[in-house]
């Protein structure tokens, strides 16, 4: 990867101008400073334009510019203000270019010395991370990487018979194991534990939840004491960045985990003994799929009928109907979801009736593929594989029964099926198109219930300063699903180099300490539920006459950034963030201008003020799998 392009994955098609360009743009600088005073990061107060722009050009980058552009985050709050429409995010990002990758710098060794255990000494700590396979070469990963690794963590301790985390919760740091053993282990489908092997000292955990934000696939327990490095998404992902044949080794390693782990997990291959699940997990072809990504189409090349199991996030399934009456208008109706878990053959299947459908991402997603003739050998050793498979497949062919009609087939009066609802098929085109599938934590308000006293809202806004929900939203049935975040499984939002969000183990995304406002989540969030407020009244400011601003000028009157009402919000603490926060020079680095505000659950309380405040009992938080059901349930729960 360009070293430019370090720590700013968000604009991956970003392109540095040239040195012409460079000198184009700070010629057309005015000075105004609007850049800087758009600029969400506390430091940018402590700057001005004309040493910004001396320093792009000239060799020397004083140690405040150097400081400020590691901390710039490319969001491009500075483009829109500027009045001769110059690019500073480009300028910014031609002295990030210069700056360099900021692990090729020496280390801060007291952080590194305030992280090993009692007798180790940093010699010592490199050679146990040298026995990890994926940090073995040291032309590859060198040990300033290492150490810079080491500085950014935190060392963890753990007694024999605790738990490092528990199946199902959320979690993104990586887990290397220094010292000790630790037993894996997952519920089976019987709901028992089952005991899927021992990690030992030189192994890792924790991958998943680092690479596609999904729950904890299976506990973890200290037989022994377990001592581990305990690393942040964040700084992992710095190294994945510098050194991407580290995500390689990841992704190779963490796929034929999962796919073993899936195989002993679904109902369908119980019985089968742990060599042959083993050799059907190495066989696997592992493909991973970005949101809004086509799997297969209904139209186009043939459908090889090979198994596909989905081993993380969700897909839509659809069929042509009639021009203009489908999804976003157009020709094709959505008519299934799948998920974690569920398999099918090819594009076939799906629906029981061995017809092409169109399959596509709604979140990012992997597939494992098994080829035919694996399958059919599959199915001659173990008869009882194959009912289990058919017995599926009938009952996927009793929805499809239940969901097509006149609008699905060529319209035929003779034909259509009175099992379905219109309703029904709507309400699943509503949950799966916006995306309300994907949530773990919705909040839903039933309209038999609600009397619009608005009381929901305000009780948010008494508690946060600032409402961070609407109870209005899309309506499925009698159900409406309120505008709030939905805490995603995998949520986009989370991109966030400052880990300015996170996310705890019981699935609530919230807002640390560390977030400037830059709007980077805001901006990814698909469904509007992530807000940018500022810390002070600068609406009131910016309603000043121009006459005004400049007689303040010119009296001496120093106009200051801070000034203002602060929000009542601003003063509730934020949780602290996964990164250890640098000591500030100055008190005036550490005043944010902006924050982001969204539901969190009302983390810390011990209820949730919009469900609590509820008279009637309306508004209700709920997971939307569990509540709306499978596409059979909802398909069938109207059409009955």
């Amino acid at each position: 990867m360009n070293e430019s392009l370090i720590s700013v994955t968000h604009r991956a098609d970003i392109r540095p101008l040239s040195a012409d360009e460079i000198q184009f743009e700070i010629n057309m600088c005015i000075g105004c400073d609007r850049c800087l005073r758009a600029c969400p990061l506390p430091s940018a107060d402590t700057l001005t334009i004309a040493e910004l722009n001396m320093a792009t050009i000239s060799p020397a980058l004083p140690d405040s510019v150097a400081r400020f552009t590691d901390e710039c985050v490319m969001c491009g709050s500075c483009v829109p203000v500027c009045p001769v429409d110059n690019h500073r995010d480009l300028l910014m990002l031609s002295l990030k270019k210069r700056l360099g990758l900021r692990w090729e710098e020496k280390v801060e060794m007291h952080r590194v010395l305030n992280q090993l255990p009692n007798g180790w000494s940093t010699p010592h700590m490199l050679q146990r991370l040298r026995e990890q396979a994926l940090f073995r070469d040291e032309r590859l990963v060198a040990n300033n990487y290492l150490l810079h690794l080491v500085a950014s963590s935190s060392i963890v301790q753990i007694q024999p018979g605790e738990l490092l985390f528990r199946e199902g919760e959320f979690g993104r740091e990586l887990y290397f194991v220094l010292d000790g053993l630790c037993q894996l282990s997952s519920q089976g489908p019987d709901g028992k534990e089952m005991v899927l092997g021992v990690l030992r000292r030189g192994e890792y955990i924790g991958e998943q939840g680092m690479l596609n934000g999904q729950p904890r696939p299976v506990t973890v327990l200290a037989q022994s004491e377990l001592l581990a490095l305990k690393v942040p998404e964040q700084v992992m992902q710095h190294l994945i960045e510098i050194v991407p044949a580290v995500k390689d080794f990841f992704e190779q390693l963490h796929a034929r985990r999962l796919v073993q782990t899936m195989l002993q997990r679904l109902p369908l291959f119980q019985g089968v003994s742990e060599n042959d699940l083993e050799q059907l997990a190495q066989l696997a072809r592992i493909k991973r799929y970005a949101r809004d990504e086509q799997l297969f189409s209904e139209e186009g090349r043939q459908v090889h009928e090979s198994l596909h199991l989905i081993l993380d996030g969700f897909v839509r399934v659809g069929r042509r109907t009639l021009a203009g009456t489908g999804r976003e208008k157009g020709s094709e109706r959505i008519i299934a979801y799948r998920q974690s878990g569920d398999y099918f053959v090819g594009g076939l299947d799906m629906l029981g009736d061995r017809k092409a459908v169109t399959v596509a991402t709604i979140t990012r997603a992997e597939i494992a593929e098994f080829e035919r003739d694996l399958l059919m050998q599959l199915f001659q050793y173990y008869p009882e594989v194959l009912q289990r498979f058919q017995e599926r497949l009938h009952g996927y062919k009793q929805a499809k029964e239940a969901a097509h009609s006149g609008v699905f087939e060529p319209f035929d009066l003779r034909n259509i099926n009175t099992l379905s609802a219109a309703e029904a098929r709507a309400g699943l085109h509503s949950l799966v198109s916006d995306g309300v599938v994907e949530g773990t934590d919705v909040l839903v308000i039933d309209l038999d219930k609600c009397i619009h006293c608005n009381e929901c809202e305000e009780a948010c806004e008494r508690r946060h300063g600032h409402s961070r929900m609407n109870r209005t939203g899309m309506v499925v049935g009698n159900i409406s699903i309120a505008t709030a975040c939905r805490q995603c499984q995998d949520p986009v939002c989370m991109l966030c180099s400052r880990a300015g969000i996170a996310r705890m183990p019981g699935g609530e995304v919230y807002i640390t300490e560390s977030c400037i406002g830059c709007g980077i989540c805001a901006e990814r969030c698909p469904y509007d539920n992530i807000s940018i407020v500022e810390l002070s009244d600068r609406a009131e400011q910016s309603e000043q006459k121009s006459w005004q601003q400049f007689s303040r000028f010119f009296l001496g009157e120093k106009k200051s950034s801070r000034a203002g009402k602060p929000l009542p919000m601003a003063k509730t603490p934020l949780d602290p963030g996964p990164l250890n926060k640098p000591a500030a020079v100055d008190a005036l680095s550490v005043m944010r201008k902006k924050i982001a505000i969204k539901c969190d659950l009302c983390a810390g309380y011990n209820n949730q003020a919009c469900v609590e405040a509820c008279p009637t009992g309306a508004a209700i938080r709920v997971n939307p799998v569990t509540f709306f059901g499978s596409t059979e349930q909802i398909l069938r729960k109207r059409a009955r």
